[in-house]
């Protein structure tokens, strides 16, 4: 069931256009000046909302972590197992996918697992400081959860349990490291240690850097997103879908404005920085292959779909570029628009408005 440590190497600098000496001089030059100055390619859109991020220390919010991963490493037999599954049966039926009648086969299945001297000591590891064995994760949601509470005053605060299984499972049922609905999120530990941890699930090397402690509320927060972000089914051109990922960005990203953006998106801050440089080859690309209106899904993939890279861009183009363009016009609107509210803009429905609002051009902020 586990999964052995395997490291590889990864371009994260993006480099589009050329490889004449003086560009890439230019290029160091830019990434010394922003790592100094500290900017992030991406939250130059969402400035804004960092200088007028509300006060939320009195925004009452209940923060209900369940920790069914060390009740779990608590059982020493079957029975216990069983005992635990009924006890929480709601929860181990969904994220194990399984009928409660089916508990006694999963109970044999995870006894053995939970008793293996590997599987123990990476779990033991989870709870060391740098991972779980700290308050961060209750913090991160307390933030999240005042600000959805500010924003959205009928917002119920979902009951958080976590869970650690080994990947148990993996590959056989999807998205078992993180489920969010209105009432409930479930937290596969095991697969947000990072490359630190003893066991990597197997994913991309890309996909590890959205599989970190500290990018567990962020992850949820964009999932919950979907609950408020509305979309006009009936336009299935990549604008709509690069639009409806940029509400999700920015609505995140208002709820937890502290947190960096490579969290959100999986990129590093080289790859922010340069897809920040460089928006205005990229933005050609979109408007010289007439990306925008294509309905045609194997395309809109190239773009929005999770991938390494970009390759029809260029060969260290992060991937799903189309979404960081779609954050990028969303960030621009919200900006540009000083009277409209995180809620008003999650209600809006028409991409083209939006873009055409934005006055977006593939351009830096200050341009």
């Amino acid at each position: 069931m586990l999964k052995s440590k395997m490291l590889s190497v990864h371009s994260d600098y993006i480099s589009i256009t050329t490889n004449h000496k003086l560009m890439q001089f230019l290029k160091a030059i830019f990434l010394y000046l922003w790592l100094i100055l500290g900017i992030s390619a991406c939250t130059q859109t969402q400035d804004n909302q960092t200088n007028t991020d509300p006060d939320v220390n009195n925004v009452k919010v209940n923060i209900n972590i369940q920790r069914l991963d060390k009740e779990l490493f608590a059982c020493q037999n079957k029975e216990q197992l069983l005992a635990l599954f009924n006890k929480n049966a709601p929860f181990f039926s969904v994220y194990f996918q399984v009928p409660t009648e089916a508990f006694n086969t999963l109970a044999n299945q995870l006894l053995p697992l939970i008793q293996n001297q590997g599987l123990r000591d990476f779990y033991n590891q989870s709870q060391e400081a740098a991972f779980f064995g700290n308050q961060n994760l209750e913090n991160d949601f307390r933030t999240a959860f005042q600000h959805l509470k500010y924003y959205y005053p009928e917002f119920k605060e979902p009951k958080i349990y976590t869970i650690f299984s080994g990947f148990f499972g993996l590959g056989v049922l999807p998205n078992q490291e993180l489920m969010v609905s209105d009432t409930a999120i479930y937290i596969g530990l095991d697969y947000f240690m990072g490359k630190k941890g003893k066991f990597l699930p197997d994913i991309y090397d890309y996909q590890l850097r959205k599989a970190t402690p500290e990018a567990i509320v962020p992850q949820a927060i964009l999932l919950l997103s979907t609950q408020y972000n509305a979309t006009d089914k009936k336009d299935k051109t990549l604008l709509s879908d690069m639009i409806w990922y940029g509400k999700s960005y920015v609505f995140t990203h208002t709820m937890m404005p502290e947190k960096s953006d490579s969290l959100l998106i999986g990129y590093t801050g080289e790859q922010l920085a340069g897809s920040y440089e460089f928006q205005k080859d990229i933005w050609a690309h979109f408007i010289q292959n007439q990306l925008l209106y294509t309905t045609q899904e194997p395309i809109k993939a190239k773009y929005v779909g999770e991938r390494p890279v970009t390759p029809e861009i260029g060969k260290d183009c992060p991937g799903s570029i189309g979404r960081w363009l779609g954050w990028r016009i969303v960030g621009k609107y919200f900006d540009e628009h000083q009277d409209l509210t995180i809620q008003a803009l999650m209600k809006q429905t028409d991409a083209q408005k939006i873009f055409e609002a934005s006055k977006y051009k593939g351009l830096p902020d200050e341009q």
